[in-house]
Parts: C-alpha cells; sequence; structure tokens
C-alpha cells in the first residue's frame, strides 16, 4: 500500500471518530434533557399531591391517627412483653425440616428497615392526603397482631437464626419493637405487604411485593418463623387493609370532611 493510500485511510478513519464522537455528544444531550424533563415531572407530580390536601382536616385528623398509633405501640408492647414471660414449646413444621438453615439476617435487618424507609418516604412524598389512612392501617395492624402474639402457643422453631444475638439492629430493639415469642404472624413478610396494598403506582407496588416475598423467603431459610405466619402474613394483612379502610373511610373521615366529595382521600 502507498503512503498517500495509507494517509487516506487514516483520515477517514479520523472523520468516522469524529462523528462519532458528534453524535455521542448529542446523543448524551438529549439524555440529560429527558432526565431534567423526568425530574421536573416528578416534582410537579410531588407538588400537586400536596397542593390538593385540606390542611385543616389533614392536621386534625393526624393527630387522632397519631395518638391510635402510640396507643398501639403500646398496647403491643405491653403483651409483647408478658407474651415473652412464657416457656412456650418448640413447633414442628414440614417445610422447614426441609429447608437448610442459612444466615440471612443482615436483610432481615439492614434490609428490612431499609425497605420501610424507602416506603414510608414514597407515601410522604407521594400520597400525603392518605397518610392519615396509612398510620391508622399501621394501628390497627400492631393491636391485631399484639392480640396473636400474645394468644400463640407456641414458641420458636428448630434451628432458628437468634437475631438478639447475631444481628446488632435487633439486639437494641429487643423488648420494644421486637419479642422473643412472636411469630404467628410474620411482619416481615406482613408489613410490606400492607404498602403494597397502600400503593396505586405499578412500580411502588412491585418494589413492595418484591420486598414482602423476599423476606418471606428469608424467614423461612432463618427458621425465624413457621410456614403458617408467613402464610397468615399475607391473609391476616389483607384482612386488616379492608378492615381499616372500612373503619376509616365509613367512620372516621366523616367526621373531620369538609362538605361532600367523592373523591376518598
Amino acid at each position: 500500500m502507498t503512503p498517500p493510500r495509507r494517509g487516506k485511510e487514516l483520515e477517514n478513519q479520523i472523520e468516522l471518530l469524529e462523528k462519532r464522537f458528534r453524535d455521542s455528544a448529542e446523543e448524551l444531550k438529549d439524555v440529560r434533557l429527558k432526565m431534567l424533563q423526568l425530574t421536573q415531572e416528578e416534582l410537579e407530580e410531588i407538588k400537586d399531591e400536596w397542593h390538593g390536601v385540606h390542611y385543616k382536616w389533614w392536621v386534625i385528623t393526624l393527630s387522632g391517627v397519631l395518638a391510635l398509633l402510640m396507643f398501639s405501640y403500646f398496647f403491643y408492647t405491653k403483651l409483647g412483653w408478658v407474651a415473652d414471660q412464657r416457656q412456650l414449646p418448640t413447633g414442628s413444621d414440614w417445610l422447614l425440616r426441609r429447608l437448610p438453615v442459612v444466615d440471612v439476617l443482615p436483610i432481615l435487618s439492614w434490609g428490612f428497615f431499609a425497605l420501610h424507609i424507602f416506603a414510608v418516604g414514597a407515601a410522604v412524598l407521594y400520597y400525603p392526603r392518605r397518610m392519615p389512612f396509612l398510620m391508622f392501617m399501621l394501628s390497627t395492624y400492631l393491636i391485631i397482631r399484639a392480640l396473636f402474639v400474645f394468644l400463640s402457643p407456641i414458641g420458636a422453631p428448630v434451628g432458628i437464626v437468634d437475631m438478639r444475638q447475631f444481628d446488632f439492629i435487633f439486639a437494641k430493639i429487643m423488648g420494644t419493637w421486637t419479642f422473643n415469642n412472636e411469630f404467628i404472624f410474620s411482619g416481615h413478610t406482613g408489613i410490606p405487604f400492607l404498602f403494597y396494598l397502600f400503593f396505586e403506582t405499578r412500580g411502588l407496588k412491585t418494589v413492595m411485593m418484591l420486598g414482602s416475598i423476599t423476606m418471606a423467603v428469608c424467614v423461612l431459610l432463618s427458621h425465624n418463623h413457621y410456614t403458617v405466619d408467613v402464610l397468615a402474613g399475607y391473609l391476616v394483612s389483607y384482612s386488616i387493609y379492608a378492615l381499616s379502610e372500612k373503619l376509616y373511610y365509613g367512620w372516621i373521615r366523616p367526621l373531620f370532611q369538609v362538605g361532600h366529595s367523592s373523591v376518598r382521600y
């Protein structure tokens, strides 16, 4: 190949690279504009949600359900403490006997709390008008779960990976947020499922359902719950959601509703 011809080919390659750089720069600019547009749309959506809040009604109702939530937490801690004073027998579980014991405590602790920080943040940002209902639903959940824990006659499964001993978070909250004899029904499974029912957009629902399923698998692998606890977590949580919705929108919200409205928020 003669030098002039080789030089021409190099020149063509340089021109081709320059064109690719220009195209890439244009594509990058378009991506930045789309990201900015999506961010602005998200902010506008959040702004619209908060703009629709009737603040006087919202503050009054929120104050009431906050008081209820504090009472339900007090009720839960007292019954949980009483339940921990009992020596309960170990139960037999067909599925747990066939599952290996796997230490997945980081998912059950750090993952669990990260999932719920995300859920609460999304609820505050995108569903401010439904926050009183969410807190009422969680209060109902705590009261009903406290009764289940108190009335449950079965103790820890065989081979349980003790979260009190091997996990920093649960070692700190033992006796206040969690107890030794709280098995039926699974809170790790049920609470994310409640948020799944609460949210209305596909993306948030998908995140919470995947989180709930992940927690269900992990509590079984760590033998921290019986199989029936996980199944009950879904069934009872759905019942609590339906009950809370009926009570809240049928009896509580009308007390503070300003005028007649077909909007359930």
